[in-house]
């Protein structure tokens, strides 16, 4: 169902251009997108996510992208948060 739902919001993102998505382990794999494309689905997921929920990185210069899904930390979730709590 997850995997269904990225699928769905990367090609909605992109305007159905015909690229490939996979998800292997919680990342999810997008590919062949150029960096400009790579973007755009980084901010849809950001914004869909919440801002520091996903991280993306190229693998290597083969148009494909990684994008991870993270857990903010403690003291970015609340700014009264300290290294002891």
């Amino acid at each position: 169902m997850f995997e269904t739902m990225l699928d769905q919001l990367v090609k909605v993102t992109l305007v159905n251009e015909p690229v490939k998505t996979e998800v292997v382990g919680g990342t999810l794999f997008v590919s062949t997108i150029t960096e400009s494309q790579a973007r755009t689905v980084f901010h849809r997921l950001s914004s869909t996510f919440g801002l520091g929920a996903v991280q993306a990185t190229a693998i290597g210069d083969t148009g494909e992208y990684a994008f991870d899904f993270i857990e903010p930390r403690a003291e970015e979730l609340s700014p009264f948060a300290t290294v002891n709590s």
